[in-house]
């Protein structure tokens, strides 16, 4: 009798299960074509979008600003910024790679180490000689804001990385810790700690013979590079670039640099092919637009930077680099970048909708929600469409607790993925609840042609 009673009590749960089961792919991306050349009209494929001096200027304000922290001569980053980050973590340690607490001790050991009463100690610039990472505090060790165990978004994201910073990128070094292990580093768009043995020193010489007029930049990504030896340095993420010193109908000819003993910057050369990267700008046009966007499908997810993948900004960021379009690392900067920025943020999802649909270029318009970023690529069907890179769709489970559908790539949606998800959380999954701007990269009143 107990057995039956059980069979009955368990079998309608182990039914409805199977009912509510979460499907593995959301039905956006399993149901919207993830190519980009789906989305563009084939007559308007070489059409310039933007004119080509507009383009130009553009470039010129790309290269003033990431080629910054050669010109700089004193650090740009505030001593008082500098110690409240170190506050704000000796308060609270956060967990580590084990699950356990922090120690207070480990942060006292970290301040100690940063001597950070001689601020600033250094000042010279630098160049980074592979892909590294961007940290918060000079350490390798993570900060899991819970232990393992009680991490809400299925993955314990490092909070102490900030950014991953390409092999090659000009840096202005205003501090090193007592140890020398670490640097504090201004890049092109943002400050944070590198591992010193992942920086050598330029002089006026260096720069001077790096810093021409014309470069090339990588639109594949992860493209292996090697020295005069075959010896493998680095991969080129897509974005990066390079000073060009050749061209012709094979590829270009690059400069690579690479630390000597003394760990001063030197000089080499290599060459590349006409498939993974060409001179800087691209034109602007629908379908370079498309290609490049395209390189980027399915790109693993990656907060900061981690493991040498994108989060939502850092692709954004790097899918109009080689356009010339120079655009801040975090979310929020991109959303005041750019032509123009029309504020959604109080109005009702149906007026932000019809205000995107009315306004927004495709290819062109960044729509923004606190904490994140996405690429407006059109409307499908009367949806609108987006590519961006996220982590996962917010749901709810049985209790009422916020969980997450984990997605954990870049791809097409609509502004309601996974909205089929019997646990969606009704709120937090209709982006069109959260949209609060929209920014228009290029002004519409110059646009050259038709929209994309």
């Amino acid at each position: 009798m107990k057995r039956i009673f059980l069979v009955i009590i368990i079998l309608p749960i182990f039914l409805l299960s199977g009912c509510f089961r979460v499907p593995e792919i959301i039905k956006d991306i399993k149901g919207l074509n993830q190519d980009h050349m789906f989305y563009i009209e084939r007559s308007t494929w070489d059409r310039e979008v933007a004119p080509s001096l507009d383009q130009k200027k553009m470039d010129d304000q790309f290269n003033a600003r990431y080629f910054k922290p050669w010109h700089q001569t004193v650090p740009a980053y505030p001593p008082d910024k500098l110690t409240r980050t170190f506050e704000k973590y000796e308060k609270n340690p956060g967990y580590g790679e084990n699950g356990r607490k922090h120690k207070k001790s480990w942060m006292k050991n970290l301040r100690t180490n940063a001597q950070l009463d001689r601020y600033p100690n250094a000042g010279f610039g630098a160049i980074s000689i592979d892909n590294t990472d961007l940290r918060v505090l000079p350490t390798h060790k993570p900060f899991f804001s819970k232990s393992k165990s009680l991490q809400g978004d299925g993955f314990p994201f490092d909070k102490f990385q900030e950014s991953l910073v390409a092999a090659n990128t000009p840096l202005y070094i205003s501090h090193m810790t007592r140890d020398k292990a670490w640097v504090l580093a201004e890049t092109p768009y943002a400050t944070g700690w590198l591992p010193a043995r992942h920086v050598a020193v330029v002089d006026k010489g260096f720069i001077k013979t790096w810093e021409k007029e014309r470069y090339a930049v990588f639109i594949k990504d992860k493209t292996p590079m090697y020295d005069d030896a075959g010896q493998f340095l680095f991969n080129a993420p897509l974005g990066s670039l390079l000073p060009a010193v050749d061209e012709n109908k094979n590829g270009v000819k690059v400069m690579v640099a690479v630390a000597d003993v003394d760990r001063k910057a030197v000089i080499m050369t290599t060459s590349v092919s006409k498939e993974t990267a060409v001179l800087k700008p691209l034109k602007l046009t629908p379908f370079n637009l498309a290609k490049v966007a395209n390189e980027l499908i399915n790109e693993p997810y990656g907060w900061g930077g981690l493991y040498q993948n994108r989060d939502c900004s850092a692709m954004i960021q790097d899918m109009f680099a080689p356009f010339g379009m120079w655009l801040p690392r975090h979310s929020a900067d991109q959303a005041r970048e750019g032509g123009a920025f029309i504020d959604l943020e109080n109005l009702s999802p149906e007026e932000r909708e019809t205000m995107i649909l009315k306004h927004g270029i495709p290819y062109l318009t960044l729509l923004w929600r606190k904490g994140h970023i996405m690429l407006y690529i059109g409307s499908h069907e009367g949806k609108i469409l987006v590519f961006h890179n996220f982590w996962g769709v917010r749901t709810r489970n049985w209790l009422g607790k916020q969980e997450r559908k984990i997605v954990g790539h870049a791809a097409i949606t609509t502004l309601q993925p996974g909205i089929e998800l019997y646990n969606i959380d009704p709120l937090q999954g209709n982006y069109l609840n959260y949209v609060i701007g929209m920014t228009q990269l290029i002004n519409p009143s110059t646009q050259g042609g038709s929209k994309p």
